[in-house]
């Protein structure tokens, strides 16, 4: 009786010095994060919309931001819902500090159990984003921050007990029997969602979170409820009869905050198992939420799945556990620790059996900079367009783009693609390109073609990081200009040993620098 005693006191001893220490645990970001975000945060061109765009795909960002303005909002008992909240309480400078103020540690260092649920919340916002995105528009901010920032509390733990996670994934996958006591304490959920809440509630997180473990906890029942009705996917006029005769769960159906509970639950569900009963619940509440049917449901948030492998993991290298790559398995198979990932998400991998591409996307991307600036409501969508028509519209391997910034006097890499995990460089400071000989030769041709023997010639004046990048790749470098100007540089480049462009996409390339300048200037203009 005693040793059970003295075991239930050190498990509440352990758990409380954990809470203590969670509590004031600040998770790192990659040094490459860090770079662009401090970059884009000095950018003269950026918008609050497109900074908080760049803090969503840096989640442990996105959390610290949301603690500090927290802090903030508690004294004067508000509420955070967006990050557009969070940074216009916090202001630019304060947002720096914090951003320059997180520690640093390179991806490979970090605990693999901690970056692959990481993975999983990551994978949640893209499921809210498309699931609800349409129906929830004016609530489209709340809805992204809230399902990103779900299992946040879980991102702490399992950083600092990264046995955690191995243990749940043993649990689920392997129906293994959690080890020590202390384990077994952490897998009964209730003293899971228990600790998650507690946390959420000293750091401020937004209330729909709060309210998602509450529902978890003290709605238990009604979740059943409709589940029940859910799970009638063939009879939706009943469906329906039935939530109009049960108002109270009607109106807990319907509330906002539990689209967060239905992202975050098919992103788990799907690290598991895509086939498996949990995941098949979660995708019937869904339809059930959206009164659509199981199928486009199903296909939906499989979609959003390969999307997010895509985007976010384009180069994992079976690193990573991405429930994208068991969509392709025969129907009834299950992931078990030690199996090999099916395929790599290769960048270049379409998402539909005929993809847009070649001329007709180049002429279509360059019509929309050119002609139709408006629709551009963020910097990175007009990059973003531009580097697809080169890469996806011309066939060239490898994009990027470098925009000026006047304050700092600094070319620097915005974003690119094609690289390898890694070796991109976004983020890299190239110099000053204004009235000095490089941006003076940069403005002297249309286009520059440069390889290793031409670089050895240049190299009088061209930036070491700029040659860096290039390496033995044969490149084309377009200056965006505006009244005579340099606002930033249009690269693209093979493979290291690819050979030079042919007149036809030579052209091509100068007409889409051409296009993107153009939309700079207009984005400039509204902003």
């Amino acid at each position: 009786m005693s040793t059970e005693q003295d075991n239930k006191n050190a498990v509440e001893d352990d758990i409380g010095r954990l809470r203590q220490s969670l509590n004031t645990f600040v998770l790192p970001i990659e040094k490459r994060q860090q770079m662009e975000l401090c970059s884009h945060l000095e950018s003269e061109m950026l918008n609050l919309s497109e900074l908080t765009g760049k803090l969503l795909r840096v989640p442990a960002a996105a959390l610290q931001v949301c603690r500090a303005a927290g802090e903030a909002a508690r004294r004067r008992d508000i509420d955070i819902l967006t990050l557009e909240h969070a940074c216009n309480m916090l202001g630019t400078q304060r947002l720096a500090s914090i951003i320059k103020a997180l520690p640093v540690v390179e991806a490979e260092q970090m605990p693999h159990a901690y970056r692959q649920l990481l993975s999983i919340s990551e994978h949640a916002l893209a499921q809210a984003q498309g699931l609800f995105a349409h129906r929830m528009a004016r609530l489209w901010h709340e809805v992204s921050l809230a399902s990103l920032l779900f299992l946040s509390p879980c991102w702490v733990l399992v950083y600092q007990r990264p046995e955690v996670f191995a243990e749940w994934e043993a649990r689920h996958l392997e129906q293994k029997a959690p080890g020590t006591a202390f384990s077994r304490w952490l897998m009964d959920s209730d003293h899971v969602l228990g600790l998650a809440q507690q946390l959420a509630e000293d750091w401020w997180l937004p209330p729909w979170i709060l309210q998602g473990y509450r529902s978890l906890g003290s709605s238990r029942r009604t979740i059943v409820r409709a589940l029940h009705i859910a799970r009638d996917t063939q009879h939706p006029r009943e469906q329906q009869a039935a939530l109009d005769a049960d108002r109270n769960l009607y109106r807990w159906l319907t509330l906002p905050a539990n689209s967060l509970l239905m992202a975050n639950g098919l992103a788990l569900g799907a690290h598991h198992d895509w086939d498996a009963r949990h995941t098949r619940r979660w995708q019937q509440l869904t339809a059930l939420y959206l009164a659509q049917d199981v199928a486009e449901v199903q296909q939906a948030s499989h979609a959003n799945a390969v999307e997010s492998a895509r985007q976010l993991y384009p180069s994992s290298q079976g690193t990573l556990w991405l429930p994208a790559e068991a969509l392709i398995w025969p129907y009834g198979s299950r992931r078990h620790q030690g199996n090999p990932s099916a395929v790599a998400i290769a960048p270049d991998q379409p998402t539909s059996p005929n993809p847009p591409g070649g001329v007709a996307l180049w002429r279509e991307n360059c019509l929309a900079l050119a002609h139709h600036p408006e629709r551009f409501t963020s910097l990175s969508a007009i990059v973003e367009t531009a580097m697809q028509a080169v890469t996806a519209g011309l066939q060239i391997e490898q994009c990027w783009v470098a925009l000026y910034n006047a304050r700092k006097r600094q070319l620097t890499v915005y974003a690119a693609t094609g690289f390898g995990a890694g070796a991109t460089p976004a983020g890299v400071q190239l110099g000053d390109c204004r009235a000095t000989p490089w941006g003076k030769w940069l403005q002297s041709s249309s286009s520059h073609e440069l390889n290793a023997a031409s670089m050895r010639l240049q190299s009088d004046f061209l930036p070491a990081p700029l040659r860096q990048i290039i390496g033995n790749s044969t490149a084309c470098l377009l200056a965006l200009t505006h009244k005579d100007q340099m606002i930033g540089l249009l690269g693209s480049q093979s493979a290291p040993g690819g050979s030079a462009l042919d007149e036809k996409r030579r052209k091509a390339l100068d007409k889409t620098a051409a296009c993107l300048s153009q939309a700079l200037v207009g984005f400039m203009q509204r902003t």
